[in-house]
């Protein structure tokens, strides 16, 4: 099994060019879509908006260019279950790009900056998803930013991200290459996969996070999905 390496992103460098932050944006969007990791998470809002007496409110944290919570806002639209998507982030140039892309799809999408390592997240929301984010984290960031989605969430929340391996990260290598030119993405993807945590290690973070009660499954080609829902007393 290969060893988890932190890495630095070149998408986190907060000088970055607008330009180049936008292509990789897209490329990354691209790899997202071909992983399916709209679809894994659909799967579990469509479960909870059936049991709901109202809306689901859901906020999509580093929501980057938006295309997690645009194509979730979409599957919503198609089955009829109106639900009210936000995404927040700590980049200007990402809110700018995930505002311009839920207008072009014809969807609603609130989004606001924010910087989760400074402010705790907002109430009221009542699913928070956190997807290809916790691979950007230490493990103490990784238990804290866990620890405050379940404070904050009326109901549950669910994170997907990428499966550390071997063969992932050569699946990784290939795609990014094939489905983006941005020099960024070629980096960024198999960065990504060295920095990412395996299902024993997201498990770990769930029970120091308190979360003993969520579950951790893998979903081919490149994903795990973690879930958890809060009991009311």
């Amino acid at each position: 099994m290969q060893t988890r390496i932190l890495t630095p992103e070149l998408m986190d460098d907060p000088t970055l060019d607008p330009v180049l932050h936008r292509q990789a944006l897209a490329g990354l969007a691209r790899l997202n879509a071909w992983s399916g990791g709209a679809g894994l998470l659909w799967k579990e809002l469509r479960r909870l908006a059936a049991k709901a007496d109202r809306p689901l409110r859901v906020l999509d944290v580093a929501t980057g260019s938006g295309d997690v919570p645009i194509e979730l806002a979409k599957r919503a639209k198609r089955a009829g279950m109106p639900m009210h998507f936000a995404g927040c982030d700590v980049s200007d140039t990402a809110l700018s790009v995930a505002q311009q892309n839920a207008l072009r799809a014809g969807v609603e999408l609130e989004v606001f900056q924010h910087d989760v390592f400074h402010t705790p997240l907002p109430d009221g929301f009542d699913v928070i998803l956190a997807s290809l984010f916790l691979h950007h984290l230490s493990d103490e960031q990784a238990v804290a930013l866990l620890q405050d989605m379940a404070r904050a969430t009326n109901h549950a929340i669910i994170v997907s991200d990428l499966l550390r391996s071997r063969v992932n990260l050569a699946v990784v290598f290939v795609a990014s290459r094939v489905l983006s030119r941005s020099p960024i993405v070629h980096f960024d993807g198999p960065a990504s996969v060295r920095a990412a945590y395996t299902t024993g290690e997201a498990r770990g973070l769930a029970m120091r996070a308190g979360l003993s009660d969520s579950t951790v499954a893998v979903h081919f080609p490149t994903r795990w999905l973690l879930t958890w829902r809060k009991k009311h007393k």
